[in-house]
């Protein structure tokens, strides 16, 4: 960053003490010390890797992947060295098992699960790991279709419980790389649903599908009466146990 960006500011910039934990004043007077950068001939505030430098880079391929996939006391450079044991190296699976030791620890968290299966898609789908990828792919689109209650009434237009446009683009794309139909994946997709715990939800396993193939198609209308029929289900279910308890 410091020698790559041609901004006279990034030295400064807040993401060395947020991201790093690094005070730049410091980390450029060491570098310079160690011969690893100089100033820019008649620039003062701009710094060029040395011959030394150079060579030294050619050995962080490791910290690259931490810099790459940066989150907050999962994967920073602060965390990992602070773990009592050093992985043999810093790769795609150190990654992924950072990540896997995180929902472990939050898994009554469910905003933070689906945050951290969206960061766990992203490593899978850059890497091409597609089949780690679409596995992650359909979590996440259960996670999201899992409304939660909040008083207000269940409506396709309103809630944040349907496929986002991040998701959809990356389905797409897996079709594609995995030479899959959309009828493909429906097939997988109930494959995995089947192996989920069963617990109570809005939408019925058939219509989680079903909602993946109007968002692919653009079937708004249809979705918008999926979810007015889910919820009017809710809405009755709900009621019934209420009087259950009444009844009791």
């Amino acid at each position: 960053m410091l020698t790559m960006s041609d901004s006279p500011t990034v030295g400064t910039e807040p993401v060395w003490h947020d991201r790093y934990r690094l005070s730049p004043a410091r980390v450029i007077a060491r570098l310079l010390r160690r011969g690893l950068i100089q100033p820019v001939p008649g620039n003062a505030v701009r710094y060029e890797l040395t011959p030394k430098g150079q060579a030294a880079l050619s050995d962080i391929d490791g910290w690259l992947w931490i810099h790459e996939y940066y989150l907050p006391d999962v994967i920073d450079f602060a965390h990992v060295l602070t773990l009592p044991w050093l992985h043999p190296k810093i790769d795609y699976h150190f990654i992924e098992h950072m990540l896997a030791e995180a929902k472990a620890k939050y898994a009554d968290d469910a905003t933070y699960q689906a945050l951290l299966l969206r960061h766990q898609l992203r490593l899978e789908y850059d890497t091409h790991h597609d089949t780690d990828a679409i596995q992650t792919l359909m979590a996440l689109i259960d996670a999201d279709l899992d409304p939660q209650p909040d008083g207000t009434e269940l409506t396709y237009q309103t809630t944040w419980a349907k496929m986002s446009e991040f998701e959809k683009n990356i389905l797409k794309t897996l079709l594609g790389r995995l030479n899959w139909t959309l009828a493909d994946f429906e097939m997988q997709f109930s494959a995995w649903l089947d192996q989920q715990p069963r617990r109570p939800r809005v939408f019925t396993r058939f219509e989680l599908m079903t909602i993946v193939m109007y968002e692919i198609g653009g079937a708004t209308p249809q979705l918008c009466a999926l979810y007015k029929k889910a919820a009017a289900r809710a809405k009755k279910q709900a009621a019934a146990a209420a009087d259950e308890m009444c009844d009791a």
